[in-house]
């Protein structure tokens, strides 16, 4: 299992500043693992407290009528118990909302198994399949959805099939391009890799090539180029060597969230053909990018003992060796020998 580096982007939301962790996506695997009841229905009314309690936080109380069952045994109304808090956005279960629920049985009441994602906003388009694993089952609705809906509920209903980050025919969202849609034209992109699907990897990199350097966005009139940075964290999970020319050839780009994502990806496809592009990598302007080139270099050549005085902060001849003395030792033994090994 690879560990992905953290990508920081500042994204600024002309609402209430967030005061508390967020998850990026619904994790719906953990979630339906995590349910003993999925269900779509209908909020029909709600009560809750009037008053914020000492931890800042309400309780409410919403019935639900229940439209369809994924998971678990209910027909008719089953009653909801969340909580609302203050300065926190978390899901919130109103009268007349519509939505798909992931929940676990409390008592005669059910709670939301995510607090931020156990209630999903969904379109009203679904399939007709009974009987069905809940992940295909909810594969079928998101791609029902996107072949009937428009507009803002498509976008969401793409964003939703990419959460489920597992492969499968993306006949549905490959049929939306090209579109003039900046947002979904970055929605489709985003979804496509999350699911493995790499058909479009050409032009996902020219769209993370339009990310604006400060990587600071302002929602929702920046949501395309947010969109395009998030294209970039999925560019770095590709691990299908199919895609390695694809992705040496993004260690070339000028943007430097591309290179930063191409870097990381090509480290750890582990191939000796990215020598000659990682030895390019290593004195980059991104301090990330120049990480991911020399221990991608040192796990593919292993000199010395450990690595030591090939990586910046290793021991060599009883002292650290700096950065700059690790690139110039980097550089050579590229003169020295490795370019006549690996330069072509």
């Amino acid at each position: 299992m690879r560990l992905l580096p953290t990508l920081f982007v500042l994204v600024t939301i002309s609402t209430t500043a967030l005061a508390c962790p967020s998850g990026v996506e619904p994790a719906f695997d953990r979630m339906i693992m995590d349910s003993t009841l999925i269900v779509r229905g209908q909020v029909l009314s709600e009560i809750g407290d009037n008053q914020w309690n000492r931890q800042n936080e309400k309780q409410h109380w919403s019935d639900v009528l229940i439209e369809r069952t994924y998971k678990g045994a209910s027909s008719g109304g089953i009653r909801v118990s969340w909580k609302e808090y203050l300065g926190c956005p978390r899901a919130r279960v109103h009268k007349d909302d519509y939505g798909l629920f992931f929940l676990r049985a409390s008592g005669s009441e059910f709670v939301l198994v995510d607090e931020e994602y156990g209630k999903l906003a969904v379109s009203r388009s679904q399939d007709d399949s009974e009987g069905l694993d809940p992940s295909v089952a909810l594969e079928r609705d998101f791609k029902r959805a996107i072949q009937n809906d428009s507009g803002r509920q498509l976008i969401e209903d793409v964003l939703l099939l990419g959460s489920l980050r597992r492969p499968m025919e993306t006949a549905e969202l490959r049929a939306l391009l090209p579109t003039n849609d900046e947002v979904l034209e970055s929605a489709v992109h985003l979804a496509l890799l999350k699911l493995h699907d790499y058909s479009e990897l050409e032009t996902s990199g020219r769209l993370v090539e339009t990310v604006p350097e400060s990587r600071s966005f302002h929602l929702p009139e920046q949501e395309a180029a947010s969109l395009r940075a998030q294209v970039g964290t999925e560019i770095e999970r590709i691990e299908d060597p199919r895609q390695l020319s694809i992705l040496q050839r993004f260690t070339l780009s000028s943007h430097v969230l591309l290179r930063e994502s191409a870097a990381y990806a090509v480290r750890h496809l582990h191939d000796f053909s990215s020598v000659r592009y990682l030895i390019r990598l290593i004195d980059d302007i991104s301090e990330e990018t120049r990480i991911q080139a020399i221990r991608g270099l040192q796990e593919l050549l292993r000199p010395g003992v450990e690595g030591y005085g090939w990586i910046p902060g290793t021991p060599l001849n009883g002292k650290e060796v700096t950065e700059e003395e690790v690139i110039a030792r980097w550089r050579a033994w590229w003169q020295e020998e490795g370019e006549s090994k690996y330069g072509k």
